[in-house]
């Protein structure tokens, strides 16, 4: 059963603007999205849609568990329609963040003392904070520059 059928199924009226951001991610199955990036998005696909139309449907969507908010290193949520076991590569420089599927994510939780706390895990995620490889090539080509001016300025 698709996402449209089972909103029905549960007597969820689907409106236009909610039929049109839920056709935003499941045209967009990966990626992280902001309220403003997704009514922007749709607004350059001719889409009759108001900011707070999206934000209503993306907090209902969030709700009803087909979409799942995050908060990076920046103070706005962004959405994510991939539920699977993923990991986010977030660059510290340029906030590019890649996804990886997590393979075997019960052998990481076996790894933490969760019997210990008698704690029931719903969801967990992992979050690997560093450099890509674009900006770690972008910061040898500014220090090798920095290099050559300072050996200019000596010289």
């Amino acid at each position: 059963m698709g996402l449209k059928e089972s909103l029905k199924t549960k007597g969820i009226r689907l409106s236009r603007p909610r039929a049109d951001v839920l056709e935003f991610f499941e045209n967009n199955p990966s990626g992280h999205y902001s309220i403003g990036e997704i009514h922007e998005r749709l607004k350059a696909q001719n889409k009759d849609v108001s900011f707070t139309s999206v934000y209503r449907a993306c907090k209902l969507l969030e709700k009803l568990g087909y979409i799942r908010s995050i908060t990076f290193e920046e103070r706005h949520t962004h959405y994510e329609s991939n539920l699977s076991p993923h990991l986010h590569f977030q660059c510290l420089l340029c906030g590019k963040i890649e996804e990886e599927p997590l393979n075997n994510s019960d052998s990481i939780l076996e790894l933490l003392p969760i019997e210990d706390k008698g704690f029931l895990v719903t969801s967990f995620r992992i979050q690997v904070l560093g450099i890509c490889k674009d900006c770690q090539i972008k910061r040898e080509v500014w220090r090798a520059h920095d290099e050559n001016y300072i050996a200019d300025e000596k010289g």
